[in-house]
């Protein structure tokens, strides 16, 4: 049995006073991602093997371009901070190939991709900061902590760092660089490296480093 059972903690949270206004935000008609994704980064997770966490803003914004797992896509173009971070692998690894804009690949190697707030509503940015969800993630990361260590965690621009300010991370391995959006991409996220900075930290904890390509 695993460690740590998200379903567990989910019948968990879902009891909590906080989370009541979470369900409504899931149901309302505009809301990113469909309410059958919005925990899809959890979905048949192997937490025992847990690598990495890589911890976005919120959903993307666009109609149909948020899949449940921050970053990832299943949209037909690819969103503006995915290219971005295309392009620094790329530069990292030449030999990087990316066959869909879904980072199901990554889930499948150990890697949980999640947005500090799991729900957006379309057209806009950080619609729903400040309603639970970042209660909801910081509880579930506490929990994760003290199930393991040395898990690494990149924490992509300012809003991602604020959010992990009050959870222990002391036996966790923090990797930090600027958010990958357009705006933010040429202040420090292209050139820092941090695709490789991951995989030298999990060879040094003989652990398989992450093939950072995307496959159907």
């Amino acid at each position: 049995m695993s460690k740590f059972a998200f379903l567990e903690f989910l019948k968990k949270e879902t009891s909590k006073p906080y989370f009541e206004v979470l369900k409504k935000l899931t149901m309302l008609p505009n809301v990113t991602p469909k309410p059958n994704r919005v925990f899809f980064a959890f979905k048949n997770f192997d937490f025992d093997n847990l690598k990495v966490i890589i911890i976005g803003q919120d959903p993307y914004p666009n109609k149909g371009d948020a899949d449940g797992m921050c970053f990832s896509s299943n949209a037909t173009k690819c969103p503006a901070s995915l290219k971005n971070i295309f392009i620094e692998i790329k530069n990292e690894y030449p030999n990087s190939t990316f066959e869909t804009f879904s980072l199901n690949y990554w889930k499948d190697q150990g890697v949980l991709l999640l947005n500090s707030i799991l729900t957006n509503i379309e057209g806009k940015t950080l619609a729903h900061k400040n309603l639970g969800w970042e209660l909801f993630n910081q509880n579930l990361l506490t929990e994760i902590n003290s199930c393991y260590s040395n898990i690494i965690y990149l924490i992509l621009g300012n809003n991602a760092r604020d959010f992990i300010k009050n959870i222990d991370m002391s036996k966790q391995i923090i990797v930090y660089a600027p958010h990958p959006s357009p705006l933010a991409a040429y202040k420090g996220f292209f050139g820092s490296d941090v695709f490789k900075k991951i995989n030298f930290k999990l060879k040094s904890l003989s652990k398989d480093e992450i093939d950072w390509s995307t496959k159907k």
